[in-house]
């Protein structure tokens, strides 16, 4: 059996406007009226000016000013333009490995589904934030039929993984705010994974009502020859818990790994200490959900 497939599946693995409508008082008056004696400010019947005349109304506050003072207000959300924040809490991803995905590939698999966790550590400002995060992921696969497209049926493997990557990332994250709390993400991440853990390969043969075509019923060999020699060959020592070896050691399992990722969700920012993200997207190790949970510091 071709050892590319053993890459293949660590692969898998607004603004707004302001209307001013100001009062005018008529500008046509009769000219007679312009021609009437001034009158006298002393005589009986005159009205006295209100105080509000004699001084100019009170100003509004600024809009910056009073997202100024909400967002001093001990508990608030809100973020004022120009300011950085800083975060730090932990992340979930599930990252979803579509049986469909190997069958690009290869023939056989399964979906497998890639548990991670970590810590992370943000940086926002103005609706822009980076998102640092080390993710400690395990593509553990129970023992499954595989072989490589290209290949014929007496290639057909039973495999098992127990592949671990820690990943280091960075994501690029804007934001769309509807309100303090609630805005709309988008960006994209990239880093790079560094691999270890077993990849075991068993030479396979077809047990009772086994499928050729799709390896279901397949199980593995005992020895070579045994207990199909068409299937149990010689031609590799793939038996008895046979491991891949790494890169580093001749073999064709990957020591790292790319981390690359559009991505899109969902902030909630109830308090100004607390931090909320539901995040989903695509990369290069396949579709993810996650969820994060930061402190703001």
């Amino acid at each position: 059996m071709s050892p590319r497939f053993t890459s293949v599946l660590t692969l898998l693995f607004a603004s707004s406007a302001l209307l001013l409508a100001p009062s005018a008082r008529a500008a046509d008056a009769p000219a007679k009226a312009a021609d009437a004696p001034a009158a006298d400010p002393d005589a009986p019947g005159t009205p006295v000016p209100e105080a509000a005349d004699e001084a100019a109304a009170p100003k509004e506050p600024a809009k910056d000013a009073t997202l100024v003072a909400d967002a001093e207000a001990g508990s608030s959300p809100v973020e004022v333009p120009g300011q950085t924040y800083l975060g730090v809490g932990l992340r979930y991803r599930a990252i979803i490995v579509p049986k469909f995905m190997m069958n690009l590939f290869g023939d056989g698999g399964r979906t497998v589904v890639a548990h991670g966790i970590g810590p992370e550590f943000t940086v926002r400002k103005n609706a822009f934030e980076y998102e640092f995060a080390a993710l400690f992921t395990s593509y553990a696969m129970n023992p499954t039929p595989f072989k490589a497209s290209s290949d014929g049926a007496d290639a057909w493997e039973i495999v098992e993984s127990k592949i671990k990557i820690l990943y280091l990332t960075a994501d690029f994250v804007w934001s769309q705010d509807f309100t303090p709390e609630f805005a709309f993400n988008y960006g994209l991440g990239a880093g790079f994974g560094l691999v270890w853990g077993d990849l075991k390969r068993t030479q396979a043969a077809p047990g009772t009502g086994a499928n050729v075509a799709t390896g279901d019923g397949f199980v593995p060999c005992i020895s070579p020859n045994n207990p199909d020699p068409n299937f149990c060959g010689t031609d590799n020592n793939h038996y008895n818990g046979y491991t891949e070896p790494s890169w580093a050691n001749g073999g064709s399992k990957p020591i790292i790994f790319p981390w690359l990722a559009l991505q899109t969700g969902v902030r909630y920012k109830p308090h100004r200490n607390f931090i909320a993200r539901f995040d989903a997207g695509f990369g290069t190790s396949g579709f993810f959900l996650g969820l994060g949970a930061d402190y703001g510091l």
